[in-house]
């Protein structure tokens, strides 16, 4: 008979002790904070290593942001000299298509990719990534033709395709759910940061050196950032097998977590469960819902924790049996959950915004009244890192924080849309920037002005990529590599559409028309939020007895944890 809870609601937990709540495993103690999920007792359980072992980590996703990052996206300030350049037969047009291209393969790599990293293991992805981002973009200098230019850009997306995905589970994989968003936070600083670094030390390198050395160096130093993942990235695919404590009746009342002779008992059951009809029902996942259990007087052994050596193995996370069929489905019956789907339509509409700014941004400064060299277009991309780094503490710590405050009003209950409140911030300060941007482009304000609504939107794309994917991580974590891939294809697919779309778009109405339509969208579609804030939680509820049977059948037959 299996033991999960099919009454519970996925993204509903008991996060914060108080008096009706009692330790759930490890416990901090300076906060009240109970960590979920439940760590094992084995030291090499990812959640139970050092902090400074989860800092490498972070340093890593980091090596692996700019390395990969920084080879797509250097080209983004020196198209119209690419196009220029002699022998290559190739419009600036036809290299926005090339990247759109990247942007759809970016996303559907993740079919792919993910399965693998399921069956195989996260380090040997991360690294065979790179690895292709580096052979494949030493054509790239090379290209003569439309044809070789999307076939090189298809070839960087598939490749690097596990950066939109791979290091977010990473983190989920490390961190206790009330801190995910400090560290998704970090990520998105990097995947954002790279991408608007590269483009303004382009503009400078082009300059001095020409494009082809543009794309060389961008490779150099992707090639030493593969060589640091190697030494440092540690594979953080794990199983974990909680030990527990049954009541006379064989119900799980605790978990037992031993430090020595120190053991920590963890109540299951801590609220009373409510009428599921309730708009109060809230029901969080029980230590069977959250993984698999081992009981407490089991004989069962941890191995001994990982020498340096061990770690650097690259099949330390192989499946022992071939689940590759499972994990290669898991994806498509994940669009069932309308949570996964609002979660990629956010994130997409998030970037979506920026990339109409990035399309129009050497279009709007090359142009009357601003006229910017190649390397000015490439250092207006100094405000957008700038504002990434400022935005950091808004998206990363600041979502942890509402998460637990609004917990501690709820008597320790968390909500999984309770995170999603930061986007406020998003709703108003989005419109505000297209605005700045364009309308103000369009009239000839003051480049600086102009430049600083460039910042202002590229730094806003971190509050909607860490609210859109820690929603997702908090709602599904037992499922959460698919769920994340299909939030990703929906995002990729949106940002694919729109580098067809906006130059017509422009065209046909005008630069501040555009923005002008493009802040209202921009109001609506963030501000959606506030709709999910009041219904994720009746969705969550209609739903949550299909979650469970797919991961009660995918337990049984050894898929997943």
């Amino acid at each position: 008979m299996s033991e999960i809870d099919y009454d519970a609601i996925p993204g509903t937990s008991h996060l914060l002790e108080t008096d009706l709540i009692n330790h759930m495993g490890k416990k901090d103690t300076d906060k009240g904070v109970i960590l979920i999920p439940t760590p094992s007792d084995d030291p090499n359980d990812p959640l139970n290593w050092s902090y400074t072992r989860k800092l490498i980590q972070i340093f890593c996703i980091v090596l692996y942001c700019y390395g990969g990052g920084c080879v797509g996206c250097v080209i983004y300030s020196i198209l119209t000299d690419i196009a220029a350049a002699p022998g290559v037969n190739i419009t600036v047009a036809q290299l926005n298509q090339g990247t759109g291209y990247s942007f759809l393969f970016l996303g559907l790599g993740n079919l792919v990719w993910l399965p693998l990293c399921q069956q195989y293991g996260k380090r040997p992805i991360y690294l065979i990534s790179m690895i292709g981002v580096v052979g494949f973009n030493l054509w790239e200098p090379f290209i003569h033709s439309n044809g070789e230019w999307v076939a090189s850009k298809i070839l960087h997306g598939f490749f690097y395709a596990p950066i939109e995905t791979l290091p977010s589970i990473t983190i989920a994989d490390m961190f206790f759910e009330h801190e995910r968003a400090t560290y998704m936070g970090i990520y998105g600083v990097a995947l954002f940061s790279s991408n608007y670094a590269a483009p303004m030390l382009g503009g400078l390198v082009n300059d001095a050196l020409g494009w082809r050395w543009t794309i060389f160096i961008a490779i150099i130093f992707a090639g030493v950032c593969t060589i640091g993942m190697f030494f440092l990235m540690e594979e953080t695919r794990y199983d974990r097998k909680i030990r527990v404590k049954r009541n006379n009746d064989g119900g799980i009342i605790s978990a037992i977590t031993s430090r020595g002779e120190e053991k920590i008992p963890a109540i299951i059951e801590v609220l009373p469960k409510k009428n599921s009809d309730s708009e109060d029902y809230d029901v969080a996942d029980n230590l069977a819902n959250q993984t698999s259990v081992i009981e407490a007087d089991e004989d069962f052994t941890y191995p001994p924790l990982k020498t340096f050596r061990q770690r650097l193995s690259l099949t330390s996370g192989f499946q022992k049996e071939n689940h590759l069929r499972d994990y290669f489905l898991m994806p498509y019956r994940m669009v069932q959950f309308p949570i996964v789907l609002y979660s990629g339509f956010l994130y997409g509409t998030s970037l979506f915004f920026y990339s109409i700014l990035n399309t129009t941004e050497s279009l709007v400064l090359g142009a009357e009244p601003y006229n910017f060299s190649s390397s000015m277009c490439g250092l207006a991309y100094a405000s957008a890192v700038i504002f990434v780094f400022i935005c950091y503490p808004i998206a990363g710590w600041s979502t942890d924080w509402i998460k637990i405050h609004i917990a501690k009003k709820h008597n320790g209950i968390s909500q999984a849309e309770d995170r999603l409140w930061i986007l406020l911030v998003y709703t108003f300060l989005g419109p505000a920037a297209l605005i700045l941007w364009g309308v103000g482009a369009a009239h000839g304000i003051f480049w600086f002005a102009v430049v600083i609504g460039l910042g202002l939107m590229a730094g806003l794309c971190v509050i909607g990529c860490v609210s859109s994917v820690v929603y997702t991580l908090d709602c599904y974590p037992q499922m959460n590599m698919a769920a994340i891939t299909v939030v990703i294809i929906i995002r990729n697919t949106m940002n694919f559409g729109i580098d067809y779309a906006i130059t017509p778009f422009i065209t046909n109405v005008g630069l501040q028309n555009t923005f002008i339509a493009c802040a209202f969208i921009c109001m609506a579609c963030i501000g959606s939020f506030l709709i999910m804030t009041y219904t994720g939680l009746y969705w969550r509820k209609r739903t949550r007895k299909n979650y469970w049977r797919m991961v009660d059948a995918y337990r049984r037959k050894g898929v997943i944890s």
